[in-house]
């Protein structure tokens, strides 16, 4: 690959292929097609002329403060959220039609994400977990959500996710916190940790115990609309990510009408893990965002360095390196879209049309009557892991390899390559360690074996990456499945 190629390659081109080739199938048309497009470069016309990403660098010193019992953000930070999500209400396209929405869901909520991450996952994790929220009140509506629906719309509301406790991070089927009915009330007790967003934002999902009687009858989710009860005892100091507050968060006898509750009644557990697809669509972007992000610089770097009287490009093993990125970075794109376009499916209750019709194009009813709805659930949570790990692993090695590029340089904060990596290494651990998603992809396995003519993404590609080696090293069998 020369020079050439690589300062020629369009990071976007995949997005406007991916995009026009799932949006159809989803229902959408040539207008709500503009309309997203139109959203992606409002957004991106509004981050670079804010220049966020000189201010991210300043944001990441600045961190985050925990005063008088409320969580500070840096002034402009809140700013800049504010102004996507109020003055262009972002939140309102995700809104179904009936709602005065267009109905978005996780295919265009993922290149969303990836234009803000590109800038700063941190603000993209600000911003974008409100539509974890958001898709639970339309997935599971009640009318008592709709007032809340249009607050998300208008930009009055942020979202978090309060799932994981100190002894139940990854198995959240563990979980101590409880919720009992008291009247035409329940109360919740508990306390969570690792929480995005937590102790800022206003409007949130809660998990715990169903108490009847003094015993525990399976879990509830609930919708928490206001802080009152809520105290956060701390926050995070992390490796990366420092403007995103990461909280543990104290809830004492808080109380939510019994209209709150997401679904049914003591059936919370499974409705979480419907809940955390939608989120490792959006990890998945955030990893592609920084795929992109780490080439850019890596390229510039190395066009401008010099070594031994020649620009540090000009050395083949850089080169090399460079042209394993570019060759990678449309295939995270492939699982990335795959996934959150299979996800909405599965939310509609179809399951992907040239999956389910044996590889041909064809009316939902007919792809949804030939594969049992137990594989639809098999097969998003199977599309959706392979995208999670994927994109994860790979964006870490590319971290690596980028900051090699930039030798020393890379290792001081003075340069921007060196937050990115620091940011991206939790993409392998949060919303689900890389370990838990290759036992997904082995238990799901079954589900994909039912579809007649399925052809594993992997498989399409031209050879392998040097990242796709060394992720298979890693996990091993992971090529055969993904």
């Amino acid at each position: 690959m020369s020079v050439e190629d690589l300062e020629n390659f369009n990071l976007n081109a995949k997005r406007k292929e991916l995009i026009n080739r799932y949006a159809p199938k989803l229902g959408f048309d040539q207008d709500a097609i503009d309309v997203f497009f139109d959203i992606i470069s409002t957004i991106d016309t509004i981050l670079e002329k804010k220049d966020i990403r000189t201010k991210a660098r300043e944001w990441d010193h600045i961190g985050v403060k925990v005063e008088d019992g409320k969580v500070i953000l840096p002034k402009d930070f809140e700013e800049i959220v504010y102004e996507i999500i109020r003055d262009n209400q972002l939140y309102s396209f995700f809104l179904p039609e009936d709602l005065g929405g267009m109905g978005f869901g996780n295919l265009f909520q993922g290149p969303i994400s990836e234009v803000i991450a590109t800038y700063d996952i941190s603000l993209q994790i600000m911003i974008m977990i409100s539509l974890s929220v958001i898709e639970a009140l339309v997935q599971y509506y009640k009318p008592n959500f709709e007032p809340i629906l249009q607050e998300f719309a208008e930009g009055k509301r942020l979202g978090y996710v309060a799932f994981s406790e100190p002894g139940a991070g990854s198995n959240l089927e563990a979980v101590k916190s409880t919720s009992e009915l008291v009247g035409d009330e329940y109360v919740l007790n508990g306390t969570k940790v690792w929480i995005s967003n937590g102790g800022y934002a206003n409007t949130g999902l809660f998990l715990a115990q169903n108490i009847v009687n003094g015993k525990r009858e399976g879990t509830n989710v609930f919708l928490v609309t206001d802080l009152d009860g809520i105290t956060p005892l701390r926050v995070e100091e992390k490796s990366g990510l420092h403007v995103s507050p990461t909280a543990q968060l104290l809830f004492e006898n808080v109380t939510v009408p019994k209209e709150n509750v997401i679904a049914e009644v003591g059936d919370g557990y499974r409705k979480v893990l419907e809940r955390l697809m939608g989120m490792r669509v959006g990890v998945s972007f955030q990893g592609i965002a920084a795929a992109k992000r780490l080439f850019v610089q890596a390229l510039d770097y190395a066009k401008t360095r010099e070594q031994f009287k020649r620009p540090i490009i000009q050395f083949p093993v850089i080169e090399k390196k460079l042209t394993e990125m570019m060759r990678t970075i449309p295939r995270m794109e492939e699982y990335g879209y795959r996934a959150g376009y299979t996800l909405d499916r599965y939310n509609k209750g179809w399951v992907p049309v040239d999956v389910g019709a044996g590889g041909k194009e064809g009316p939902e009813k007919q792809a949804a009557s030939m594969v049992p709805g137990a594989v639809r659930g098999g097969l998003a949570h199977h599309f959706v892991s392979s995208s999670k790990i994927y994109t994860s692993e790979v964006v870490n090695q590319m971290a690596y390899d980028a900051t090699q590029i930039f030798g020393g340089n890379g290792f001081v904060a003075e340069y921007e390559v060196n937050k990115v990596m620091r940011d991206v290494r939790v993409l392998a651990i949060y919303e689900g360690t890389s370990e838990i998603h290759n036992q997904i992809l082995h238990k799901t396995e079954k589900a994909v074996e039912m579809i007649p003519n399925f052809e594993r993404l992997y498989q399409t590609f031209d050879g392998s990456t040097v990242y796709e080696r060394i992720l298979f090293e890693r996990f091993p069998g992971l090529d055969k499945i993904i």
